[in-house]
């Protein structure tokens, strides 16, 4: 079995009442703070799609640097799920363990909104310790594939998850209209799709493209608490 794993939700980093910088995850319209571990955690997942072990090994290597406790790794994870600022999917192969782990989770293009690309370029420099040459990388405008310029034109028309998206465009749709469709129909718009998805080449080329979209920092993941 192929478990993975992906950090949701916007940062910032905000001024708490004692005039201190405090990190902030908004998820589903809802803030929350994060200690300085679960940050790091966050950190290592956010923009990865990452097993547990690779997990693992990120974020060991950067407790090094930043001088958390290498043995807390499987109690800030369990306790980010909790939280649902990093959420997993389990199946047999790697494709469809990608499928259940993005199905639910909605698409926030980022080109629009230059401030979040800002405040990741800080978090990489000051909390990340990242060279200046790969953190001003969040600032690069891609070249997207059709697939990818389809999937940004559906997320900017609406709020739609990864299955909409791929619903959306299995039915060559340019609109927005299974956004209007009830949470029954929804659900089972990702269940057929999670069955589609095993041979159809369209699905696995638009999933791909939303994967890419994510990993190139152009898309941030949000969900439903």
């Amino acid at each position: 079995m192929i478990t993975l794993y992906t950090a949701v939700g916007r940062y910032e980093l905000r001024k708490n009442e004692n005039g201190e910088k405090q990190p902030i995850v908004t998820v589903d319209q809802k803030e929350m703070a994060l200690s300085r571990e679960e940050l790091l955690l966050w950190s290592c997942l956010m923009w990865e799609i990452l097993t547990k072990e690779e997990a693992k090994t990120y974020f060991l290597k950067k407790a090094v640097r930043m001088d958390v406790s290498q043995e807390r790794f499987d109690a800030v994870l369990q306790r980010l799920e909790v939280r649902q600022l990093v959420v997993s999917a389990q199946a047999e192969k790697g494709d469809i363990a990608l499928y259940r782990l993005l199905a639910k989770l909605y698409v926030i293009p980022l080109e629009s909104s230059f401030m979040v690309k800002v405040q990741a370029f800080f978090r990489f420099i000051f909390f990340e310790k990242l060279p200046l040459t790969v953190a001003k990388n969040v600032f690069q405008r891609e070249n997207y594939t059709e697939m990818e310029r389809r999937v940004l034109h559906l997320a900017r028309k609406a709020r739609l998850s990864c299955a909409e998206i791929l619903a959306c465009i299995a039915n060559d749709e340019i609109d927005t209209s299974i956004g209007n469709q009830s949470e029954f129909q929804k659900e089972k718009a990702r269940d057929n799709l999670g069955f589609f998805l095993w041979f159809c080449d369209g699905h696995r080329k638009a999933l791909e493209a939303i994967s890419t979209l994510y990993l190139n920092k152009d898309i941030i993941f949000d969900k439903r608490k």
